[in-house]
């Protein structure tokens, strides 16, 4: 798919956040794998970067992986939309710390943290839009309405 036709359902910034959280949830490159697995990935977009990490695991790091996966998702608009959805869900429900390697708790924390933070500034955002909408949308029969009577008014009164 030309990446070109389609808009990118992450922004830069917020995939790049993407891109530096998800490895530090996993120690290893197998769990990263197992992690897009488990959020529905197609293994068509897997494939490749599994038999990199079974034949030679230094050939590629964790952030490669995520960062392929991502963009290959990306590339793929809106067919790829619940498992986005899926991914960014399980970051920001991503609770055991515990499983990380112990120097990248802390880090890992932080970045789930700001992931949360971010999605809620945009949800709030959206929500905002979705309210003046509603407000707009319910304004509009009662405007249309009262246009309606002032223009009878108006004539009534010129007759």
């Amino acid at each position: 798919m030309n990446v070109n036709s389609s808009t990118f359902h992450y922004p830069p910034e917020f995939l790049n956040l993407l891109i530096d959280t998800i490895p530090l949830l996993f120690r290893s490159k197998q769990d990263v794998l197992l992690f897009f697995t488990g959020a529905g990935v197609d293994p068509i977009l897997t494939n490749d970067l599994a038999i990199s990490v079974n034949t030679n695991r230094d050939s590629i790091s964790k952030y490669k992986i995520v960062r392929t996966v991502l963009t290959r998702l990306n590339e793929r608009g809106d067919t790829a939309l619940r498992e986005r959805r899926e991914i960014v869900k399980r970051v920001i429900e991503f609770e055991a710390f515990s499983t990380c390697w112990g120097e990248d708790q802390l880090k890992a924390r932080g970045l789930v943290a700001e992931v949360r933070r971010v999605l809620n500034v945009k949800d709030s955002f959206t929500k905002m839009q979705q309210e003046r909408e509603e407000e707009r949308k319910k304004r509009s029969p009662l405007s249309k309405k009262f246009m309606r009577q002032n223009l009878i008014f108006t004539k009534l009164h010129l007759q």
